[in-house]
């Protein structure tokens, strides 16, 4: 099919040659006819002679450009599919010589993008950093006035600024995951456990009770560090969007050769307008734009991170009896 492509486009392309041959052997043979009076045998042969060349030279000009044309047909992505093996003219050295000059110029802007991109994250991190230094020093400060009526709120814009920061860390990073993808052999239950021990402060703080009922034997292929950060943001937003004495309940089970892990919470749920849209890069729903933690970062993270893992994610959610967030391994 590609070929039969090629070879049209060359004849639309040169077809001016014929049609220019044509017309000059009418115009020539027939002020010859007239002015020598030539017969039709002498005319056909002489004809003959000359499109009979001109075949020949069509043959060899394909042969030596025709490539060229094969590539206007070529989709891909990598540049270097681009070029021509072994040049047979100076029109094909004349074409990966263009091809190269695109391929320099396009690694050059790649390295100046890296370099921007590196210096950028560069940035974000130490300010990140240099930023959770006084949010310690006042959250220091915030101990020695537990007593106080303003306390509370104090500690809970501490913990929104720092929870922002940390989500903006995990954002960048997330360039990061295919160099820092390992799959190995993880057990739901420790991952879990590891999870709610490194939310328990958070836990405490909104007084939710965390239900954990999964299988010692419960194992899934996939990477426990990015896992656990995908567990933690859930949680986390379980947490937020639930009410005092409350429960968040993680539950796994094996259905054929599939394993569901499933963390159900029983707070203030998600509008059905907003499901659709819960997990694009800051969002924030109805529910989310009345708590000040909400940032629009997390269940995108969530979301990108399950789909280099792999994995599927579904949610469920009715207003007022909860959320349950659904990974298919």
């Amino acid at each position: 099919m590609k070929d039969k492509r090629v070879l049209k486009l060359f004849v639309l392309n040169n077809i001016s040659i014929f049609l220019i041959v044509f017309f000059v052997q009418v115009l020539f043979f027939g002020i010859l006819f007239y002015i020598e009076g030539l017969w039709f045998e002498e005319i056909f042969y002489f004809a003959f002679l000359v499109f009979s060349i001109l075949f020949i030279f069509f043959l060899f000009r394909f042969y030596k450009i025709g490539r060229v044309y094969g590539k206007f047909f070529l989709k891909s992505d990598l540049l270097n599919d681009y070029l021509i093996d072994e040049p047979r003219s100076s029109l094909e050295e004349n074409y990966n010589t263009m091809i190269g000059e695109i391929i320099n110029n396009n690694s050059k802007r790649e390295i100046l993008q890296k370099q921007d991109k590196k210096l950028q994250k560069v940035m974000i991190y130490r300010f990140v950093h240099q930023m959770k230094t006084p949010l310690s020093v006042l959250r220091l400060i915030c101990e020695n006035h537990r007593q106080e009526d303003d306390y509370k709120k104090i500690v809970r814009n501490i913990n929104a600024i720092e929870y922002n920061l940390n989500q903006i860390l995990d954002l960048y990073r997330l360039d990061e995951f295919k160099n820092d993808f390992v799959s190995e052999k993880v057990f739901l239950k420790q991952a879990c456990k590891d999870s709610i021990n490194g939310l328990k402060d958070y836990f405490i703080t909104f007084q939710i009770y965390p239900r954990l009922d999964i299988d010692d034997d419960i194992y899934v292929y996939s990477d426990s560090k990015w896992l656990k950060l995908i567990i933690h943001q859930i949680l986390t937003n379980a947490i937020k969007y639930s009410d005092k004495g409350q429960t968040v309940t993680i539950r796994a089970e094996r259905k054929a050769d599939r394993v569901i892990l499933s963390i159900i919470d029983e707070g203030i749920g998600i509008e059905k307008a907003d499901l659709d849209n819960i997990f694009e890069l800051f969002y924030i729903g109805k529910n989310g734009r009345n708590n000040a933690d909400s940032s629009g970062i997390g269940l995108y993270i969530v979301k990108k991170v399950i789909e280099y893992l792999g994995h599927k994610l579904e949610v469920e959610s009715e207003i007022g009896r909860g959320t349950t967030m659904t990974i298919i391994f």
